[in-house]
């Protein structure tokens, strides 16, 4: 199947969800079927679908290879990208709930003058403002650390934006990098056991931040990310000797062993901006829970096109809250349902795991690799051509 057939078959399947076929109908490719496209047409190693109502699984696919010998499963852990943020988010929302963390707290009590913007030093940047992307910071060309190095090291004044910190929305990952480092400041304890502990744990899961904690086994059956070069899938990221290690996988110095890490000096460590390894499954409770927050789930930051008040990545952002994406009816992936959640895209996955609330139900998809061109769907912006059928099929499954 070429791209404009394949193009064609998704454009089919989303008129056939908009007539609301009745049983019976003809409507199309199956959900099943539209996931298994993905891997047939050699779109992606593998791809996934989990759609759950009520707190009730109605449907979970999924298709291809996670590595070597090992199926792709809706119970196979990978690295979810940014979905990772609902995690870190959750965690400091439960922290503040038990009094064990201000999130209105300036970021300047725990790192003094080093996180007040050089040309506004007046100006202190509230902790859940990292949250939201209103903190005034942008991305640096590096934004993770090694240890035993300090988070410190990676501050530089191209890290801020030209304008005062809060308000104005930039997608920023370095701050999820900070908001760990604050975290285990506060508590005392390291970024993945913290997590774990507060968040991961108390859900039922066992997946973990750089693998931490996920039981051997699992990791062994987890997938490997891939981008399709030259015709050929090559790893990019928790490759075979990846998956076959053990302990946490962070970057450190040789010689280095994590047991010395001090806590508090580097919480990129176990990439909190999307280093968390779960399954399609373990994704649907927490970003149900996370969405039923009425704090982190409420919106901080709307795009105002008069007050041109932040950057939307060409429509990929329009409203955010303290952690979750949110895509109101009007401006979301699955047309007409409003959803709140997160997108996850990194070396080579696309992701995503929402909640959608009028329908008291949950939708988390993967695909594991994409080729080296990122040509985005008509659906929305969010979504990657090679990703678009596990959309629809979600959205077929949601509306049905």
């Amino acid at each position: 199947m070429d791209r404009r057939s394949f193009i064609a078959l998704g454009l089919s399947v989303l008129g056939a969800c908009g007539r609301g076929a009745k049983p019976g109908e003809d409507d199309g490719p199956s959900p099943a079927e539209m996931i298994d496209s993905i891997v047939a047409n050699g779109f992606a190693p593998a791809a996934g679908l989990v759609v759950r109502k009520g707190g009730k699984t109605v449907f979970a696919h999924g298709a291809g290879v996670a590595n070597g010998p090992h199926p792709f499963r809706t119970d196979t852990k990978m690295r979810v990208a940014s979905v990772s943020k609902l995690a870190v988010a959750l965690t400091a929302h439960r922290l503040a709930e038990r009094g064990e963390l201000d999130l209105d707290g300036p970021l300047s009590t725990w790192f003094g003058d080093a996180l007040r913007h050089p040309n506004y030093p007046d100006v202190e940047i509230p902790l859940r403002h990292l949250m939201s992307h209103t903190s005034g910071l942008k991305d640096p060309e590096v934004y993770w650390q090694s240890a035993p190095g300090r988070i410190e090291e990676l501050f530089t004044p191209d890290m801020w934006l030209p304008g005062p910190p809060g308000g104005f929305f930039t997608y920023c990952n370095f701050g999820w990098g900070i908001l760990a480092t604050v975290l285990e400041r506060q508590v005392g304890e390291r970024f993945d056991l913290l997590a774990d502990r507060i968040t991961l744990g108390p859900l039922g899961v066992t997946a973990g931040f750089n693998w931490s904690g996920v039981p051997e086994a699992e990791r062994r059956m987890g997938a490997t990310l891939s981008q399709k070069i030259n015709g050929e899938w090559e790893a990019q990221t928790d490759a075979p000797e990846v998956l076959e290690g053990t302990g946490p996988a962070v970057l450190k110095a040789k010689g280095f062993d994590l047991e010395d890490y001090t806590v508090g000096t580097n919480g990129t460590l176990f990439s909190p901006q999307g280093g968390l390894r779960a399954s399609l499954e373990e994704l649907c409770p927490l970003v149900r829970t996370i969405a039923a927050h009425p704090v982190a789930s409420s919106p901080a930051w709307v795009y105002d096109s008069a007050m041109q008040n932040g950057d939307t990545d060409d429509g990929y952002f329009s409203v955010y809250g303290e952690g979750p994406q949110i895509h109101p009816a009007t401006d979301s992936p699955v047309p007409g349902v409003k959803l709140v959640g997160h997108h996850g895209e990194a070396y080579g996955l696309y992701s995503g795991a929402w909640h959608a609330p009028e329908m008291d139900a949950e939708i988390a998809y993967a695909i594991t690799g994409s080729g080296e061109d990122f040509p985005r769907s008509s659906l929305h912006r969010t979504v990657n051509i090679w990703f678009e059928p596990a959309v629809r099929a979600a959205g077929k499954v949601l509306t049905r």
